[in-house]
């Protein structure tokens, strides 16, 4: 789903194909039960994330070192929550090597600080830090954060295990899994369909959906608002785990994560004619994967990779031999980055996102008009599976005219996609640019909207996946892509 200029996530139709739209209702447009605040029935972390001087290789190691993490937890009306014996707060660590950092769980009964020590050891992957307390009024107070290595891993570091996730539909629909939220021990019948988005981040689960005996919360009121579409939904946010169906009926499970159960849905916002005409309901099942997707709107607490399901997988080993990231195509989904699954990709190396950390920032990409201007535009790229169509980003002034009639890209304009450096791009293809409604081929969108902001920005839709694979590499940071025959 689109996340235009960094911001908010978009685009009704794809929300509807996704099940989250159809008719029904009388149109009201109710509103959260509660208004978010920055505090309420949260847990904060100081720091906010914690850096370690980690080595960069197994045989290597660091000088041995202690930490100290002050946590402060609310109430659901904002107050702190002082931690005692009867109602402690709950530490836990995931995704910890076996002695490189202790303990990985504790409760404090006194106080608002908690110390580990660390060995000095390999640990592949940034850390889960989870914190919860039992409100007396009800609820939970829940925050999460990361333990992240301040030196880089280099990229040939990859894991030994990855999942195999079969699509149950495809490109040119929307990739879908099937998956259960909020159940510890998930049976046949509690699997559902989720729609893959890499243009936003969070889970986002029905409320009806998840067993109480096996969550925990409910915490915050949160709101996930789509701009494009005025789709918006509100509920809690809830520690569970995700469970997602592999080939052969197996499963892969991630430790408790922070997701938004969902008991509302309405129009809001910049809102638009097919939501006022097909309110939105509360059904959605959606996995945002995306990196440099976290969001600072109001009630959307998703601002970690700590909150990715498809990064926080774990298993007997805590997760520890699974190189965080993914790889998408037409034919199913990979979990985890291994030396056989990043075979044949052609690699774009990512920045140090400013916004989280342990995040990185979105892949350098280019737009172009051959025929029209003989440079294209380069800035960033978004792959976004969650859209069918296409967004640019680009001053207004610096918009070719030719190029721009109404907003949108004129039918039969030629146009030019590169990702990574212009001059030896890990992908790249050429379209003909069509109208909304009517039918493109190849590798083109629905269509090709102008959003007229200053950054230089294409959000490429999914269709780039019926010709090209697409990995995303978290552990070092990198996305790759194969070309497919």
């Amino acid at each position: 789903m689109l996340l235009r200029y960094g911001l908010t996530p978009a685009a009704a139709l794809v929300l509807l194909a996704a099940g989250c739209g159809g008719g029904g209702g009388s149109g009201a447009q109710p509103t959260p039960t509660a208004t978010p605040t920055s505090t309420a029935s949260v847990v904060t972390f100081s720091p906010a994330a914690v850096t370690l001087n980690n080595p960069t290789a197994p045989s290597l190691s660091a000088a041995q070192s202690s930490f100290t993490v002050d946590l402060t937890a609310f109430d659901s009306s904002g107050a702190p929550l002082t931690p005692t014996a009867s109602n402690p707060i709950t530490v836990n660590l995931y995704g910890v090597p076996a002695g490189v950092i202790t303990p990985t769980t504790l409760k404090i009964t006194s106080g608002t600080t908690a110390t580990f020590q660390y060995n000095g050891g390999y640990f592949p992957n940034p850390i889960a830090l989870q914190a919860w307390i039992a409100d007396p009024a009800g609820g939970a107070a829940i925050g999460v954060t990361q333990i992240v290595g301040q030196n880089r891993l280099p990229c040939s570091a990859f894991g030994s295990q990855s999942y195999q996730v079969p699509l149950q539909d495809t490109v040119p629909d929307p990739l879908q899994v099937y998956a259960a939220v909020g159940k510890n021990s998930p049976q046949a019948t509690d699997f559902q369909i989720y729609t893959i988005d890499t243009g936003s981040l969070g889970t986002i689960v029905p409320i009806g959906d998840i067993n109480s005996s096996d969550v925990i919360g409910p915490g915050a009121p949160g709101v996930k608002f789509y701009d494009s579409s005025g789709n918006t939904y509100s509920g809690n946010y809830y520690l569970a785990t995700v469970s997602i169906q592999l080939s052969g009926g197996a499963i892969v499970q991630t430790h408790p994560i922070e997701v938004l159960a969902i008991d509302k849905a309405y129009c809001s916002g910049s809102r638009t004619k097919e939501c006022e005409k097909h309110p939105p309901q509360p059904t959605l099942r959606y996995l945002g994967v995306g990196f440099d997707r976290e969001n600072a709107g109001s009630g959307d607490l998703f601002a970690s990779p700590a909150q990715n399901a498809f990064l926080q997988l774990t298993d007997a080993a805590d997760g520890t031999d699974i190189a965080q990231g993914y790889t998408l195509s037409q034919n199913g989904v990979t979990l985890g980055v291994t030396s056989a699954s990043a075979s044949g990709f052609s690699m774009i190396s990512l920045s140090p996102s400013s916004k989280a950390a342990g995040e990185w920032a979105t892949m350098p990409g280019c737009f172009g008009f051959p025929g029209i201007v003989k440079e294209p535009f380069c800035g960033s790229l978004l792959l976004d599976v969650g859209i069918s169509e296409m967004f640019l980003d680009l001053a207004r002034s610096s918009i070719p005219r030719k190029a721009d009639s109404h907003d949108f890209v004129p039918s039969g304009t030629q146009m030019s996609i590169a990702a990574g450096d212009v001059s030896n791009p890990a992908m790249s293809y050429s379209f003909t640019a069509v109208s909304q409604g009517q039918q493109p081929s190849g590798l083109a969108p629905d269509y090709v909207q102008w959003i007229k902001k200053p950054n230089v920005f294409v959000n490429t839709g999914r269709y780039p996946l019926l010709g090209f694979n697409y990995l995303y590499d978290a552990q070092c940071g990198q996305t790759g892509f194969a070309q497919v025959q």
